[in-house]
């Protein structure tokens, strides 16, 4: 190529073939180096994936230089700011200076923002570092106007793990949020935060008179694994009377995984009425790869004689 000249946008793609083929190779990080410094976001963006993708160290700064440059030069949609800050968490970057510019960063694009998964990642970044100024990032996304970014503002709160930062949750259960994944969050990390005080929660929320809050209560209850969790399912269960009130809490002990929760759950086949029963069977089918439950569900099912279970558990079981 001639002095001087631009290398064209393929030209620099297909610079960073060499590090697919020898990523640890001299040739392979001065290509990297040029990648993360083009103009180019999606050249840039490429470069920071391969960064990640074989775990090569040393391209930290390159990696928050390009993130920075990008929050100012053309990145239409975040995809090299992106890559950057999943590249600098997946080596977990010491310095938090880009993950809190990118919690902060807004980019609307044709009526969308681009800059959400930016949002959503950067906050799990910080709940990684435990940044003094987490819990504040956290709770200002909580608020955000893209549901992912609640949701991962939740998540994070979780992974942090620090039970003060159960008011957050608690505080956002409370108000409630128009997208059922968001509630669900806000009720599994007030759990893993605050478990016997998200008892009393969900149990409330169970006995409510709001049947979807009801149903994310089970399903939070079920996924959480805990054993005083599954204790409130099955009471719950044994007071409700309709077979449209069991089902989400038959169906929640089955996401519950544990001993005591399926030997519930192939009662509730063996001598449940046929509607429970035909949903706990349904409701085992996740599970049927696990040793020996084929056979435990076809001997419940024979047992109940209450209705021909049969040819359920054949066509789900085969």
């Amino acid at each position: 190529m001639a002095r001087g000249k631009k290398r064209s946008f393929e030209d620099e793609l297909a610079a960073l073939d060499v590090v697919a083929r020898a990523p640890g190779s001299d040739e392979a990080r001065a290509r990297l180096a040029e990648g993360l410094a083009s103009k180019r976001g999606l050249v840039a963006a490429r470069a920071a994936r391969l960064v990640k993708e074989h775990a090569l160290p040393g391209f930290e700064r390159a990696l928050a230089d390009a993130f920075a440059r990008f929050l100012v030069d053309a990145d239409p949609v975040c995809q090299a700011k992106l890559a950057a800050i999943e590249a600098l968490d997946y080596a977990e970057f010491g310095d938090a200076e880009p993950f809190l510019r990118a919690a902060r960063h807004v980019q609307l694009e044709g009526g969308s923002d681009a800059a959400a998964p930016l949002r959503a990642r950067a906050v799990l970044a910080l709940a990684r570092l435990g940044h003094p100024d987490f819990d504040l990032v956290a709770a200002t996304l909580l608020a955000d106007r893209v549901a992912n970014v609640r949701q991962a503002a939740l998540d994070a709160l979780a992974h942090r793990g620090d039970r003060a930062n159960a008011a957050l949750a608690l505080l956002k259960l409370g108000a409630g949020d128009a997208e059922p994944a968001v509630v669900l969050a806000s009720m599994t990390t007030l759990l893993a935060l605050a478990p016997a005080h998200a008892l009393g929660a969900l149990r409330d929320a169970l006995d409510g008179d709001d049947a979807a809050r009801a149903e994310l209560a089970a399903v939070a209850l079920g996924q959480s694994r805990l054993d005083h969790a599954l204790t409130v399912l099955l009471d719950a269960l044994a007071r409700r009377m309709r077979a449209e009130e069991r089902e989400p809490l038959i169906r929640a002990i089955a996401l519950h995984r544990t001993d005591r929760a399926l030997s519930a759950i192939l009662s509730v086949v063996s001598d449940g009425a046929p509607d429970d029963a035909r949903t706990a069977i349904e409701a085992l089918v996740p599970r049927r790869f696990d040793p020996g439950l084929i056979a435990r569900v076809r001997a419940a099912a024979a047992a109940n004689d209450r209705a021909d279970l049969a040819p359920l558990v054949d066509d789900l079981f085969r």
